[in-house]
């Protein structure tokens, strides 16, 4: 009986494995997203955009030209300066289907919560779209002032 006990933990536990695994091979774990997003961040303060683009969205890359991109970023992240610190606050997942501008699909959103050098808290928010190949693409960066406005 005890035998028959732990064999059936056994195959209750592995299942669990194998269904996390399968999981995160979608793009549903929430460490795959995170690690996405740090590989982004490391790119963008060490202002290595081109590999940014070079890892975005096909859908992206199709609708705005790469230099138009890369200022747009560069831009973007000349106006918070240097981050000090930064820690995520909240990931949202969205499914579009029949949306004017965006594919159908799977999209995540990651809010930051960012200390710039002078002290001053920022909010930055990074968006990626799970693509055919089962990884996350980045789609969009929005730094703001304030955690409720997306400008």
């Amino acid at each position: 009986m005890a035998n028959m006990l732990i064999k059936s933990s056994l195959t209750i536990i592995a299942l669990a494995a194998a269904l996390n695994a399968h999981a995160q091979s979608n793009g549903e774990s929430a460490n795959e997203l995170l690690q996405e997003a740090d590989a982004v961040f490391r790119h963008l303060d060490n202002g290595q955009i081109r590999v940014v683009w070079n890892g975005a969205a096909k859908f992206v890359k199709d609708r705005i030209e790469r230099e138009k991109f890369e200022t747009g970023i560069l831009e973007a992240r000349k106006k918070l300066g240097t981050v000090n610190r930064r820690g995520w606050a909240q990931i949202t997942r969205i499914i579009y289907k029949n949306a004017l501008e965006l594919p159908d699909g799977l999209y995540a959103n990651i809010d930051y919560a960012t200390t710039l050098a002078t002290g001053a808290n920022v909010f930055e928010k990074l968006s990626f779209r799970l693509e055919d190949d089962g990884r996350w693409h980045f789609t969009g960066y929005v730094p703001r002032q304030e955690q409720g406005a997306v400008q």
